[in-house]
């Protein structure tokens, strides 16, 4: 049996969301949820992407400075949240916000949990 894929090339990136939608999209639509509008208000995406931007930024502070422990745990609640956001609402930006998000939590040492992020035996 030959592999339908070749080692050498990079595996195809698909987002998180994604990586189920192809098992699951008859089901959701069965569901007969309500749709987002197509275009969110141009006021409310650049206040998110003001506040993704910030949160990010100071998540790459807490890297370099040492923040204590709540205050790095809440912006990483935070920033998750406002970026988890902009991926729903549909911004054109939001699945960079995302992999930027996931660098910067792995380089402060959290790791993914089943719900969210942990950053394990690190809180001397």
């Amino acid at each position: 049996m030959s592999r339908n894929r070749d080692e050498s090339s990079p595996r195809p990136r698909r987002s998180p969301t994604q990586t189920v939608s192809d098992a699951t999209d008859e089901h959701m639509a069965q569901m007969n949820l309500p749709e987002l509008p197509p275009r969110i208000p141009d006021r409310l995406e650049k206040a998110l992407r003001r506040r993704v931007d910030a949160l990010l930024y100071e998540l790459q502070q807490a890297g370099n400075d040492r923040y204590i422990p709540p205050l790095e745990i809440r912006l990483v609640r935070d920033a998750h949240r406002a970026v988890l956001t902009a991926c729903e609402l549909g911004l054109s930006d939001g699945e960079v916000y995302y992999a930027r998000f996931r660098e910067l939590v792995r380089t402060l040492g959290y790791q993914r949990v089943a719900v969210g992020f942990d950053r394990p035996n690190e809180w001397d």
